[in-house]
């Protein structure tokens, strides 16, 4: 075999060092800019999350202002000391229905109902609820997200049972459990004292919405945040609201085109964020499809997590740029060797 000369072997050396250098830069540049998108992608949905955050507050805040405002009211006062209960009946019922709220309700001082303004048939019981005994007790106004069981949602409105459950359908990569129905609710409810013109408790209003099925907060979101951008059909942008780890309300869309409701998130987001209660930054398994996600918890009046709010970027834009990004290095690549 004949021996190379030191000239070709000097030129097979620098050749090799000068591919091997340049599909080495093309390796390590690829992975930072591919590394550079998600993590861009991934902070975009952080300060995403911090919309849908402020447009749930909002929502509180505006339930909020709705029962602390009727509670300071001259009629109610006045209803309430005369006993007119046909009076407090009439206007709650009127408040409930312009101010679209699923419950407006009116209690003594010592948490008996009075009124019920979606069933003012069933009054005389005591209550058990955590936001009316915070407000009772504290003299003062208290809103929060709460878990109401099927019963006190009966109670309320018998057609808030049949809103609130929802069936439990499999999805791949979601958490599996022995549940087959969830027949609670997930609630914003607010609630305020009600003073006497001497300054003594005379009673407490509160009231409130239904998340399950209502889907307003979470479109508002993908409409602000999102603005309806879509990629190969499908939505760029998607938000959830959680009761447990289970979807209520969302945009997430199922195969068939449907709402993901009823749909369980993955284990490896409901251990860190439910569990945990950490939030979760980064790629996770959505119904039928990867998305760059965030999720934080969502905690009750006495800080238990009852529940998640999501928001979601899909991975596939971000994935082809990359890929194309890529391949733009790898011909660049070729063709300096080439040359």
């Amino acid at each position: 075999m004949p021996r190379l000369s030191l000239r070709a072997k000097l030129i097979f050396s620098f050749s090799a060092v000068i591919v091997v250098g340049v599909f080495l830069a093309v390796f390590v540049g690829i992975r930072i800019i591919g590394d550079t998108i998600i993590r861009q992608t991934q902070d975009k949905v952080r300060l995403d999350l911090n919309s849908a955050r402020e447009v749930c507050q909002e929502e509180s805040g505006k339930i909020r202002d709705v029962v602390r405002l009727t509670a300071i009211r001259f009629f109610l006062k006045d209803a309430i000391i005369g006993d007119d209960r046909e009076t407090l009946i009439q206007e709650l019922q009127r408040i409930r229905e312009e101010e679209e709220l699923d419950f407006l309700n009116l209690v003594d001082a010592h948490g008996r109902v009075r009124i019920r303004a979606g069933n003012p048939d069933l009054h005389g019981d005591e209550i058990d609820d955590q936001v009316v005994d915070w407000a009772l007790s504290h003299r003062a106004v208290a809103v929060s997200t709460e878990i109401m069981s099927r019963e006190q949602l009966k109670k309320n409105d018998g057609g808030l049972t049949e809103r609130a459950a929802i069936e439990i359908v499999p999805t791949p990569k979601a958490r599996s459990g022995s549940e087959t129905k969830e027949t609670s609710g997930m609630v914003i409810e607010a609630a305020a004292p009600i003073l006497g013109y001497d300054g003594a408790m005379i009673g407490a209003l509160y009231g409130g919405k239904l998340l399950n099925r209502n889907h307003r907060i979470v479109d508002k979101v993908k409409d602000i945040v999102y603005r309806g951008e879509r990629y190969n059909g499908k939505d760029i942008g998607t938000a959830t609201i959680f009761q447990g780890d289970l979807r209520i309300a969302t945009n997430v869309m199922r195969s068939d085109g449907d709402r993901a409701i009823g749909t369980r998130v993955s284990w490896e987001v409901y251990d860190q964020v439910i569990n945990k209660g950490v939030p979760w930054i980064g790629r996770a398994f959505v119904v039928n499809d990867w998305y760059i996600t965030a999720y934080e918890p969502i905690r009750d009046i006495r800080g238990n997590i009852i529940g998640m709010l999501y928001v979601g970027m899909l991975e596939a834009p971000y994935m082809d740029m990359k890929n194309r990004v890529a391949l733009i290095f790898l011909g660049i690549a070729v063709l300096c060797v080439s040359l």
